[in-house]
């Protein structure tokens, strides 16, 4: 009884209608949640840095088509030489030997001052290749990043719902043992009075004490749910969370698709296989240009000094300046630019092989999808009238029975009916908000929605005309 009365606590504390809770409470709206799991997943931060390695292989390839400068500043120290003692005098600097001490050969100090820049001016289309493999490259990354975001959207969504949908079963368990506990205590008050039998009296038992599990099934299997959800959006396992978008809305509308346009070939997956074609392309036109002769040209600026001291403050540099144009044929390399081009057209052949299967695939799943979504309109539309007739059904059982003109098996069916209209009620709304997130999942981005009564919709698809 005890673990009965904190599932029915927790039924009416998670109830629409909330009072303020602790200042620790965290409240999210089912948006909130999914901006928390985009800014704390471990998917995304991972494709963010594949974005930016891309970025970085940019970059890389772009600098090839520019100029490379680099300088350096070097300083020898000459501990011996061979020039030492060519002029035939053991203890000095005599005739031939003064002829080197102060140039490279002899010299004790050397400094060397050099500017070199380099310019590649014709690769058969090699760097322009590379290039644009490595721009494909990052648009394929950031395509895999909105996928991913995509993927953890649905995912986060989908636990949300069942939670409101685990809550909601709660609720109707808490409020269908509530129902026959106050029919036991009215049956054993006619029962005393005489005008009723004891077989009511023990029914009217049985009916109550058959509520208790399914109150303790639902509060268990509510806990496990919001659980599910505080891992994926990263919350403390202990703390209170408040959930304030509700799984049916209390205006008794629904939101509806009104977007016409739905083409699966604008999906991120697709488009990501697309660029990955671009990229196996532009890698075979870069290793097909190995081929070709490459031409570049160079320049080299240079100052030197040679001094007698450590430090060539003061003295005499002496500068050389040249420039060199080069061209490299390839002449033969042993096959090898044949065995890469043979790789890499493979690889293009499997990219492109992937690339028909993802785009068959999305429009398999966007057909698929929308008729998931039609299906759980209408099913969802009858759940609804079928509440309303159970509803109806129990009132007038209740009548019935309180004016002495049926039995109590006839209330308890009556009120076990309508339960299980509202446990479908619960599950066909579940299933329509998500048959929409799932459409949006094949499409890849959200679709437009809004929010109509059931009315409307129903006369709509129905096509009758609306009511003027």
């Amino acid at each position: 009884m005890r673990y009965l009365n904190l599932a029915v606590a927790a039924a009416l504390a998670a109830a629409p209608a909330r009072a303020q809770g602790p200042t620790d409470t965290l409240r999210l709206t089912l948006d909130a949640a999914i901006e928390r799991a985009l800014g704390q997943s471990e998917e995304i931060r991972l494709a963010k840095s594949q974005v930016a390695e891309m970025n970085g292989q940019v970059r890389e390839a772009f600098a090839g088509a520019l100029p490379q400068i680099n300088g350096s500043v070097t300083y020898t120290r000459q501990f011996a030489s061979i020039f030492q003692g060519l002029g035939g005098d053991n203890n000095g600097d005599t005739s031939f030997t003064n002829i080197f001490k102060n140039s490279p050969f002899g010299a004790p100090n050397a400094w060397a001052f050099e500017v070199t820049a380099s310019q590649l001016l014709f690769s058969a289309g090699k760097v322009g290749a590379g290039l644009a493999a490595a721009k494909s490259a990052r648009q394929a990354a950031e395509l895999n990043r909105q996928e991913s975001a995509t993927d953890i959207a649905v995912r986060v969504r989908q636990a949300y719902l069942d939670v409101q949908y685990r809550h909601r079963l709660l609720g109707v368990a808490a409020i269908a043992i509530e129902e026959a506990r106050k029919q036991l205590r009215q049956v054993r008050l006619f029962h005393q009075a005489g005008t009723r039998a004891e077989y009511d009296l023990l029914r009217a038992q049985v009916d109550a004490a058959n509520q208790e599990p399914a109150v303790v099934a639902a509060a268990n299997d509510y806990e496990v749910a919001l659980l599910e959800l505080k891992r994926l959006i990263n919350v403390p396992l202990d703390q209170p969370v408040d959930l304030s978008t509700p799984l049916i809305p209390e205006d008794g509308t629904i939101p509806v698709v009104v977007e016409e346009e739905l083409d699966a070939a604008r999906r991120p997956a697709v488009a990501a296989a697309e660029a990955s074609v671009r990229v196996q392309e532009q890698i075979l036109r870069a290793a097909k240009a190995d081929r070709w002769p490459t031409l570049s040209v160079s320049s080299t600026f240079s100052e030197q000094a040679f001094p007698t001291e450590i430090f060539p403050f003061g003295q005499q540099f002496r500068r050389n300046w040249n420039a060199a144009v080069k061209i490299s044929v390839p002449l033969f390399n042993g096959l090898r630019t044949e065995g890469t081009v043979a790789r890499y057209r493979a690889q293009l052949d499997r990219a492109i092989a992937n690339r028909d299967g993802v785009r068959e695939q999305a429009t398999l799943d966007l057909v698929q999808t929308r008729g998931e979504l039609q299906r759980t309109q209408v099913l969802l539309l009858a759940r609804r009238e079928t509440v309303q007739q159970a509803t109806q059904a129990q009132h007038i059982a209740q009548v019935r029975y309180t004016n002495g003109l049926t039995t109590q098996l006839e209330v308890s069916d009556a009120r076990l009916l309508l339960q299980q209209a509202q446990v479908n009620e619960a599950q066909a709304m579940r299933d329509y908000l998500m048959s929409i997130t799932r459409l949006e999942r094949a499409l890849g981005r959200p679709v437009k929605v809004e929010q109509r009564p059931l009315e409307q919709v129903r006369r709509t698809i129905r096509g009758e005309e609306p009511n003027p």
